[in-house]
């Protein structure tokens, strides 16, 4: 990645951008019980639509993504809502719940778990490839929702977040590019702690166009975007920005994407500025034209007045002497 103000270097793993380790282990594999038939417990993601108050803006059960899901994705995802469990069906289908999520589920036994819950995610870390559990065909694998890679501190309710989210331009969640040199916002990046202000500022500085927010902290800049191509629903984009969370910054490979106001115009120096004199405009060594004006009409006047046989003042002069 080009990096024109060295504010952040990104590492390069097999030719991606590693993603974070969770460091997490499974609580184990579970399997829908059909003495439950049209009930569903694990149905944290539905629960947040709501057409009525917030139409448009959707959420998918299960939560899908052919590309980046694994369980650390989903994980991430669950705590962005604050939901206490993830699960992960076949590799690509991440649900989120709560306190009883999983009452109209059965855990497979032990001995059975790899078996049923057999599709793995694998992927790249800073540390190197890693390989979990991430459920099976109509198994789920399931984990605790949180890691000690990924904290928000997040201030306010559920709803607060939602009516947040629902305010945000639809069209301006962008996918991102996991391979090296191909963010989708290329010019340079800031990965602190960013609030949305704070990114706007940073690629103001550096005169790009738009301001890109990711993850909850990181912050790109650029002057294009596939803004057709690389749009993605607001799901995606359910961050809160860990130093502001009223602000959403993104999501796991997904960026909100601002437009950058142009730079304010310098503002000129004292010395640069005409000066102004009640003498109107300055004529060589600092005599104004009204005052050569006032001079010529007296000698104009002198010269009038001279007759033969007047005395002149150089007569009067010589007189003296």
């Amino acid at each position: 990645m080009a990096n024109e103000t060295g504010s952040c270097e990104e590492v390069c793993v097999n030719g991606v951008y590693p993603r974070l380790d969770p460091q997490v282990s499974p609580i184990g594999c579970f399997v829908f019980n059909n003495e439950f038939v049209g009930l569903d417990s694990l149905n944290g993601l539905q629960s947040l639509n709501n057409p009525t108050k917030r139409p448009g803006l959707t959420f998918s059960d299960p939560f899908t993504d052919q590309i980046f899901m694994d369980n650390g994705y989903c994980i991430k995802h669950c705590i962005d809502f604050l939901f206490k469990y993830a699960a992960i069906e076949d590799g690509i289908n991440c649900r989120c719940g709560n306190e009883y999520a999983l009452q109209t589920y059965t855990q497979v036994d032990v001995k059975l778990s790899d078996k049923i819950c057999n599709t793995p995610c694998i992927y790249t870390t800073t540390g190197g490839s890693v390989s979990y559990p991430c459920g099976g065909k109509n198994a789920y694998t399931v984990y605790y929702a949180k890691t000690p890679n990924y904290i928000p501190n997040i201030t306010i309710t559920l709803e607060e977040k939602l009516d947040i989210m629902y305010q945000i331009d639809e069209n301006r969640c962008i996918r991102d590019n996991q391979t090296c040199g191909k963010r989708t916002l290329n010019s340079t990046c800031l990965s602190v702690n960013n609030t949305v202000g704070e990114c706007i500022d940073f690629c103001q500085k550096g005169n790009f166009r738009y301001a890109g927010l990711e993850a909850g902290f990181q912050c790109f800049c650029g002057n294009e975007y596939d803004s057709l191509g690389l749009r993605t629903g607001l799901e995606h984009c359910s961050s809160s920005c860990f130093w502001n969370s009223s602000e959403i910054c993104g999501g796991s490979w997904a960026l909100s994407i601002l437009d950058v106001p142009p730079a304010p115009s310098p503002v000129p120096s004292p010395t640069s500025l005409p000066i102004q004199s009640n003498l109107g405009l300055k004529v060589g060594l600092g005599v104004g034209i009204p005052f050569l004006l006032i001079i010529g009409v007296l000698l104009g006047l002198l010269g009038r007045n001279k007759r033969p046989g007047t005395t002149r003042i150089e007569d009067i002069d010589d007189a003296h002497q």
